[in-house]
């Protein structure tokens, strides 16, 4: 075999597998430790072999390499890893992009789903490029920096802590997809340290709000409801304080309510309208936020 440099090497097998799937539970419907052992020793395509007695079942695999691309809500990504997952391998071999935008669109515009003939060429054409990377003297001098400087920024979630530890992999890896970009040289260079190091910051600088916006407890649910509730019914004056309790009553323990209802006060979501000074009794009303001619709170 002759690789792109014009070095004769000997003939290289590699097994890839890609997976794609719009909802990651459509792939795997449940948390499976062992499936994700097996992917986890994907990430570097190292043998892999399975035997199982009492049967025929002999799996040798030669240099397996997996390529996986889900999509998923972050409430459903926390429900389907349990707490332990987070500390494991198939984590930390995994780069998480989060959004949140909404694009507003026509729904009954034509569209064009052909894939851009460009980017199939380009496809084609890498795929059929063999060879090992070599990297300049400013590619290598770009990553020690970076290491012996801490590899700053990097993410300080908890969940995140695992994930650290397999940067340095990632960068080298964004980096061959910069130098593919930018031509059939099979080189890493200073520019290829820049481009990938800024495309897995970008990812991480949002990935701890994946977490956040995945958290849903009866607290929050409750404070929602109650907001609403007071918001609907604050149309006709303030809301006395025994009807919320008696609609919290519903969402959350007993004990829990005037806890709540003490923090959507210290929030701004409820503000005090009346309080009778012979019987004590609390008037409510919903706080309304003001927002700007941009849709932004003020």
């Amino acid at each position: 075999m002759i690789l792109s440099n014009g070095k004769e090497l000997d003939q290289l097998e590699y097994n890839t597998l890609y997976i794609t799937a719009d909802e990651l539970s459509a792939f795997m419907h449940k948390h499976d430790e062992e499936a994700m052992g097996v992917m986890s020793d994907f990430y570097d395509p190292q043998p892999y072999g399975q035997t199982r007695r009492g049967g025929d079942l002999k799996i040798k695999i030669k240099s397996p390499q997996i390529n996986m691309i889900c999509g998923t809500a972050p409430a459903n990504l926390l429900n389907f890893m349990p707490e332990v997952a987070w500390g494991q391998g198939f984590c930390s071999r995994t780069i998480m992009v989060f959004s949140d935008e909404r694009h507003i669109g026509d729904d009954f515009a034509t569209k064009d789903t052909n894939l851009n003939p460009d980017l199939v060429t380009d496809l084609n054409h890498i795929a059929g490029l063999l060879g090992k990377f070599e990297v300049t003297p400013d590619y290598r001098g770009a990553v020690n920096a970076w290491r012996q400087g801490g590899e700053v920024p990097q993410p300080t979630h908890p969940k995140l802590i695992h994930y650290c530890t397999r940067r340095r992999v990632h960068l080298y890896k964004l980096s061959m997809l910069s130098a593919l970009d930018r031509s059939d040289v099979l080189v890493l260079t200073k520019d290829d340290f820049t481009r990938a190091l800024g495309w897995m910051v970008e990812a991480e600088r949002t990935m701890p709000d994946i977490f956040k916006a995945g958290i849903g407890n009866a607290d929050a649910r409750a404070m929602d409801e109650i907001y609403h509730y007071v918001l609907t019914l604050g149309v006709r004056g303030p809301v006395a304080e025994r009807k919320i309790i008696n609609f919290a009553k519903e969402l959350i323990p007993m004990h829990s309510i005037e806890r709540v209802i003490g923090i959507m006060e210290r929030a701004g979501m409820l503000t005090q309208a009346k309080l009778d000074p012979r019987t004590g009794l609390k008037m409510y009303k919903a706080t309304v936020p003001d927002i700007d001619l941009d849709g932004n709170l003020i």
